[in-house]
Protein backbone atom coordinates (compact mmCIF):
# COMPACT_ATOMS: atom_id res chain seq x y z
CA UNK A 1 0.00 0.00 0.00
CA UNK A 2 1.22 3.24 -0.62
CA UNK A 3 1.97 5.59 2.18
CA UNK A 4 -0.65 8.39 1.31
CA UNK A 5 -3.88 7.20 1.42
CA UNK A 6 -5.43 8.64 -1.78
CA UNK A 7 -9.55 9.00 -1.21
CA UNK A 8 -10.11 9.58 -4.47
CA UNK A 9 -8.43 6.11 -5.72
CA UNK A 10 -10.36 3.15 -4.28
CA UNK A 11 -8.50 0.19 -2.29
CA UNK A 12 -7.82 -3.00 -3.66
CA UNK A 13 -8.80 -6.15 -1.60
CA UNK A 14 -4.74 -6.18 -0.83
CA UNK A 15 -4.69 -2.69 0.51
CA UNK A 16 -7.77 -2.84 2.24
CA UNK A 17 -6.18 -5.83 4.09
CA UNK A 18 -3.25 -3.91 4.76
CA UNK A 19 -4.80 -1.09 5.66
CA UNK A 20 -7.11 -2.61 8.64
CA UNK A 21 -3.74 -4.69 9.30
CA UNK A 22 -2.06 -1.44 10.22
CA UNK A 23 -5.48 -0.16 12.38
CA UNK A 24 -5.29 -3.30 14.70
CA UNK A 25 -1.87 -2.21 15.38
CA UNK A 26 -3.03 1.48 16.23
CA UNK A 27 -0.67 2.92 13.35
CA UNK A 28 -3.22 5.24 12.06
CA UNK A 29 -4.23 8.97 12.76
CA UNK A 30 -7.97 9.86 11.98
CA UNK A 31 -9.29 7.00 9.46
CA UNK A 32 -12.99 8.93 8.33
CA UNK A 33 -11.27 12.56 8.44
CA UNK A 34 -11.34 15.51 10.51
CA UNK A 35 -14.07 15.16 11.97
CA UNK A 36 -13.02 12.43 13.83
CA UNK A 37 -10.51 14.59 15.77
CA UNK A 38 -13.39 17.25 16.38
CA UNK A 39 -15.30 14.67 17.77
CA UNK A 40 -12.74 12.68 19.62
CA UNK A 41 -14.19 9.13 18.76
CA UNK A 42 -11.33 6.71 17.64
CA UNK A 43 -11.77 4.26 15.05
CA UNK A 44 -10.16 0.66 16.13
CA UNK A 45 -10.57 -3.25 15.01
CA UNK A 46 -9.92 -6.64 16.96
CA UNK A 47 -10.67 -9.98 15.32
CA UNK A 48 -13.65 -10.56 17.62
CA UNK A 49 -15.50 -7.56 17.09
CA UNK A 50 -14.42 -6.04 14.28
CA UNK A 51 -14.41 -2.54 13.06
CA UNK A 52 -15.91 0.04 16.39
CA UNK A 53 -15.27 3.26 17.78
CA UNK A 54 -14.44 4.25 20.87
CA UNK A 55 -15.28 7.75 22.46
CA UNK A 56 -14.38 9.07 26.21
CA UNK A 57 -17.49 11.52 26.41
CA UNK A 58 -16.79 14.36 27.92
CA UNK A 59 -18.01 18.29 28.80
CA UNK A 60 -17.92 18.86 25.29
CA UNK A 61 -20.34 16.46 24.02
CA UNK A 62 -22.91 17.17 26.82
CA UNK A 63 -26.36 19.10 26.43
CA UNK A 64 -27.79 21.57 29.08
CA UNK A 65 -29.55 18.34 30.52
CA UNK A 66 -25.51 16.73 31.72
CA UNK A 67 -26.38 14.04 29.35
CA UNK A 68 -24.57 13.66 26.08
CA UNK A 69 -26.02 15.31 23.05
CA UNK A 70 -28.49 12.54 20.76
CA UNK A 71 -26.55 13.51 18.17
CA UNK A 72 -23.29 12.07 19.81
CA UNK A 73 -24.99 8.95 19.82
CA UNK A 74 -26.21 9.45 15.90
CA UNK A 75 -22.58 10.33 14.60
CA UNK A 76 -21.23 7.44 16.40
CA UNK A 77 -23.51 4.68 14.87
CA UNK A 78 -23.29 6.78 11.68
CA UNK A 79 -19.57 6.40 11.22
CA UNK A 80 -19.21 3.01 12.37
CA UNK A 81 -21.73 1.53 10.32
CA UNK A 82 -19.81 3.42 7.56
CA UNK A 83 -16.20 2.03 8.48
CA UNK A 84 -17.49 -0.89 8.84
CA UNK A 85 -18.86 -0.97 4.79
CA UNK A 86 -15.71 0.32 3.71
CA UNK A 87 -13.34 -2.26 5.53
CA UNK A 88 -15.22 -5.03 4.75
CA UNK A 89 -15.85 -3.86 1.00
CA UNK A 90 -12.95 -3.37 -1.67
CA UNK A 91 -12.84 -1.20 -4.78
CA UNK A 92 -15.31 1.03 -3.28
CA UNK A 93 -14.59 5.37 -4.23
CA UNK A 94 -16.85 6.51 -1.17
CA UNK A 95 -20.01 5.98 0.89
CA UNK A 96 -23.15 7.88 1.37
CA UNK A 97 -25.73 7.03 4.09
CA UNK A 98 -29.36 6.63 2.68
CA UNK A 99 -31.18 6.44 5.81
CA UNK A 100 -30.50 5.94 9.61
CA UNK A 101 -32.37 5.13 11.94
CA UNK A 102 -31.93 5.11 15.77
CA UNK A 103 -33.45 3.64 19.18
CA UNK A 104 -32.52 5.34 22.12
CA UNK A 105 -32.00 2.76 24.93
CA UNK A 106 -30.33 4.63 28.15
CA UNK A 107 -28.91 8.64 28.26
CA UNK A 108 -25.35 8.36 27.46
CA UNK A 109 -23.30 9.56 30.33
CA UNK A 110 -19.72 10.93 30.88
CA UNK A 111 -17.41 8.11 30.34
CA UNK A 112 -16.00 5.46 27.53
CA UNK A 113 -18.55 4.49 25.40
CA UNK A 114 -18.18 1.90 22.29
CA UNK A 115 -19.84 1.69 19.07
CA UNK A 116 -20.26 -1.83 16.94
CA UNK A 117 -21.41 -2.47 13.13
CA UNK A 118 -22.55 -5.64 11.74
CA UNK A 119 -23.21 -5.71 7.85
CA UNK A 120 -26.58 -7.25 7.36
CA UNK A 121 -26.42 -7.04 3.82
CA UNK A 122 -23.81 -5.45 0.87
CA UNK A 123 -24.93 -5.40 -2.54
CA UNK A 124 -23.48 -3.83 -6.16
CA UNK A 125 -24.96 -0.50 -4.72
CA UNK A 126 -25.97 -0.27 -1.54
CA UNK A 127 -24.98 -2.09 2.05
CA UNK A 128 -27.79 -2.73 5.34
CA UNK A 129 -26.07 -2.21 8.57
CA UNK A 130 -26.89 -2.92 12.00
CA UNK A 131 -25.24 -1.02 14.96
CA UNK A 132 -25.15 -0.67 18.63
CA UNK A 133 -23.42 1.31 21.48
CA UNK A 134 -22.91 0.21 24.71
CA UNK A 135 -20.99 1.81 28.05
CA UNK A 136 -17.81 0.99 28.68
CA UNK A 137 -17.10 -2.13 26.82
CA UNK A 138 -18.45 -4.12 24.06
CA UNK A 139 -20.38 -5.84 27.31
CA UNK A 140 -21.45 -2.82 28.92
CA UNK A 141 -25.14 -1.90 29.18
CA UNK A 142 -26.92 -1.01 26.01
CA UNK A 143 -27.38 2.66 25.07
CA UNK A 144 -28.46 2.77 21.82
CA UNK A 145 -29.25 0.79 18.26
CA UNK A 146 -28.92 1.67 14.79
CA UNK A 147 -30.03 0.21 11.31
CA UNK A 148 -29.04 2.12 8.39
CA UNK A 149 -28.72 1.92 4.39
CA UNK A 150 -25.39 3.21 2.74
CA UNK A 151 -24.63 3.74 -0.95
CA UNK A 152 -21.70 2.38 -2.40
CA UNK A 153 -19.90 4.54 -4.64
CA UNK A 154 -17.80 2.05 -6.54
CA UNK A 155 -14.60 2.83 -8.95
CA UNK A 156 -15.87 2.65 -12.69
CA UNK A 157 -13.36 0.79 -14.93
Amino acid sequence: MSPAYDPHRPLSAEELEALVARLRRGELGPVTGPFETLVGYRVGHDPEHGTHLELEVAEQHLSHYGIAHGGVTLVLLDTVGGVACFFRTPGLHRIATISLACNFVRAVERGRVVATARLVHVGGSVAHVTMSLHERDFDGPLLATGSAAYRLFRARP
